[in-house]
């Protein structure tokens, strides 16, 4: 059939009017495969799987004590086992009218606030928090305590007779060796499920900073549980002690959301002084009705891969989870698989998830048969709880094709991640620098780029808000839709929130260029912060801040690590920070928050808990705090730094 000469005329205009469509009006063009379809080699197995949620707990030094209505005049007797750098810290909301008295050891009260004192006590006003999450404190340094028992008298004028919620608190802290170690026993914090709490006291200078100390057996006399439910109810539980040093209370949450517990613990050291410590933990709750079916079914998609679909009883079609599996054949390893996936209608057995088993993985190891799921477990996509498990799950009708075989031993970026998508781009602007910010935060990079620091960038902008970190990533994800690709330098809970984003899903990350670092983080509690229950509690009583936060506990933060593989570990690179430390003077970079810190600490995170194994550690830096408005400079402010990251980012 000919064309005639008018529809060829037609034809040959608009291939000539095309290409000068304005740049702005031509987009990616958004692949619906969003989710990456992860793997790992069978020598990973074991760093992939959860690990023991002893390890992921709080070491404390400090008793935070809280002031109820109608405690007036009362006097409250807080132990002393070591008076080196003892503090005394004040939260409360509207304690500007308060009369504070304090008696040391075999001393009168005197008055903290009228100067009567001042030889010995130092008193400094200053904020509590992180970020845009701050609350006001005082504090009160005694220069002269000795060890016994100091005397704390508040008088409340106007206050309500009674309350039965705290009004405020009173933090206790010194720089003893003996530190309270608690933590929740498990990850599946679910409904109707037994959540334990545990809590021993251990000796600092006999353990590491990290992991679970050895206990001190014989050193607490009491310790209790209060936690308080969604709903504002208040359960107090008695922990009981199993004989090795470790007390345990048990609760049974009745409905999901979000939780509070603080653990109270007294006893006496090992030299024989009595002491006082607390813990404070901010934890979700799940519902528990999801239960994965064995009944697994397996299509060859392509040449190469399988898709595995795995009905779930009770999951939602669209509901996001996180899933993780490893594959075994005739009692070998083979490989692990999973990533972020969604419920389908896929078939009548009803809503299922899919996992994505590339053939290559088989071949690699010479698998004969036999092949099975193991240690499956399916995790809420926002707060990394555990909501089910499966032991072992048979796949009958794997096996290795042709198109498969003799591929060699080689891992491809393919057999991690999945085929990477085509991201269709017509005349847009290169690849940029995106500058990320953390959790609840202003524009902290925003000084630097004004200084010139950083070079073809742009700015990601959620000020003052609490995401998740795959809500942080989805919103970084969206930004930047509209470039290319880019790079990334983070800061704070950023940098954690690009590592997700980088591990789970397709984005402009994935086709950075040029430099040698994808993705670039500076104080970022990669496992998790002290602080996240401490704030959650205060919210409760100044009825502000960004409130609780499950990825940024040190249990949350664990259970999503567990899903972080070393191919996406490897392209961070980071730096840690802390104050300027010197012999002559107590040091710090936030008064207010180091009693619940272990130095050395940035004021809101602590070098031992900022480390990201498998990444690429650039070092630690003193004499640079978390954010401004700390003892000495934020860390975002650091022009030879920040001129590093810059001249060394991919974008």
């Amino acid at each position: 059939m000919q064309i005639s000469k008018q529809l060829r005329f037609y034809f040959l205009l608009c291939l000539l009017i095309l290409p000068i469509v304005p740049a702005a009006a031509q987009k990616r063009t958004v692949n619906s495969n969003q989710y990456k379809q992860l793997g790992g080699a069978a020598e990973e197995i074991s760093a992939m799987r959860l690990p023991n949620p002893s390890d992921a707990g709080i070491r404390s030094k400090a008793a935070m004590i809280p002031i109820y209505a109608g405690d007036d005049l009362r006097e409250i007797e807080i132990p002393i086992d070591n008076a080196k750098e003892f503090k005394l810290m004040l939260l409360a909301p509207n304690a500007s009218g308060w009369k504070i008295e304090a008696a040391l050891p075999d001393e009168d009260f005197v008055n903290l606030r009228d100067g009567v004192f001042s030889r010995n006590v130092e008193r400094t006003r200053t904020d509590f928090g992180v970020d845009g999450n701050q609350f006001p404190a005082e504090v009160f340094r005694f220069n002269a305590a000795r060890e016994g028992v100091l005397r704390v008298k508040i008088d409340l004028p106007d206050s309500p007779a009674t309350s039965e919620k705290p009004i405020g608190y009173l933090v206790a802290s010194s720089e003893s060796l003996y530190r309270l170690y608690s933590y929740i026993d498990t990850f599946e914090t679910l409904a109707g499920r037994e959540i334990g709490f545990v809590a021993s006291v251990f000796d600092k200078k006999s353990n590491g900073e990290t992991g679970a100390p050895n206990s001190l057996i014989g050193s607490i006399r009491r310790s209790t549980v209060s936690i308080q439910t969604p709903k504002g109810e208040i359960v107090n539980l008695e922990m009981s002690d199993r004989g090795d040093g470790n007390l345990r209370a048990a609760f049974v949450p009745q409905t999901a959301g979000k939780y509070f517990a603080q653990i109270t613990s007294a006893g006496t050291t090992p030299d024989g002084r009595e002491f006082l410590r607390t813990a404070e933990h901010s934890f979700a709750v799940a519902a528990a009705n999801l239960k994965i079916n064995d009944l697994a079914k397996a299509r060859l998609i392509d040449d190469l891969r399988w898709q595995i679909d795995l009905p779930v009883n009770n999951l939602k079609s669209g509901q996001k989870v996180i899933v993780h599996a490893e594959v075994w054949s005739n009692e070998q390893p083979v490989a692990w698989i999973g990533g972020m996936t969604e419920g389908k209608n896929l078939d009548k057995r009803g809503v299922s998830i899919s996992l994505s088993l590339d053939s290559r993985w088989l071949s690699r190891v010479e698998a004969s048969g036999n092949y099975e799921l193991r240690n499956i477990r399916l995790q809420d996509a926002d707060n990394s709880i555990v909501l089910a498990q499966a032991e072992k799950i048979s796949l009958p009708s794997i096996y290795v094709p042709d198109s498969a075989q003799n591929r060699g031993v080689e891992i491809t970026d393919e057999m991690r991640q999945g085929a990477r998508p085509e991201m269709q781009i017509n005349n847009a602007v290169g690849g940029k620098l995106m500058l990320v910010h953390g959790y609840c935060s202003g524009d902290a990079w925003g000084a630097a780029a004004s200084a010139g620091q950083f070079t073809n960038y742009v700015k990601f902008l959620d000020l003052n808000q609490n995401r998740t970190h795959d809500q942080f990533a989805n919103l970084i994800r969206n930004f930047g839709a509209a470039l290319p690709s880019f790079g990334i330098v983070a800061h704070s809970q950023g940098g954690a929130a690009s590592l997700h984003l980088y591990t789970y899903y397709w984005s402009g990350l994935d086709y950075a260029t040029g430099g040698t670092r994808l993705i670039q983080s500076v104080g970022t509690p990669y496992q998790g912060t002290a602080l996240a229950g401490n704030l959650a509690l205060l919210g409760q009583i100044f009825g502000a801040g960004c409130g609780a936060n499950n990825d940024m506990t040190y249990s949350g933060a664990a259970a999503w690590l567990s899903g972080i593989p070393s191919w996406a570990r490897a392209k961070v690179y980071y730096h840690t920070t802390s104050f300027t430390d010197v012999w002559y003077r107590y040091d710090y970079c936030n008064l207010a928050t180091d009693p619940f810190l272990s130095d050395p600490d940035d004021g809101v995170v602590e070098r031992a808990y900022a480390q990201l194994t498998g990444a690429n550690n650039l070092g630690h830096k003193t004499g640079w705090c978390h954010t401004s408005g700390m003892r000495d400079p934020s860390q975002t402010t650091d022009s030879a730094r920040n001129t590093n990251m810059n001249a060394n980012a991919a974008r």
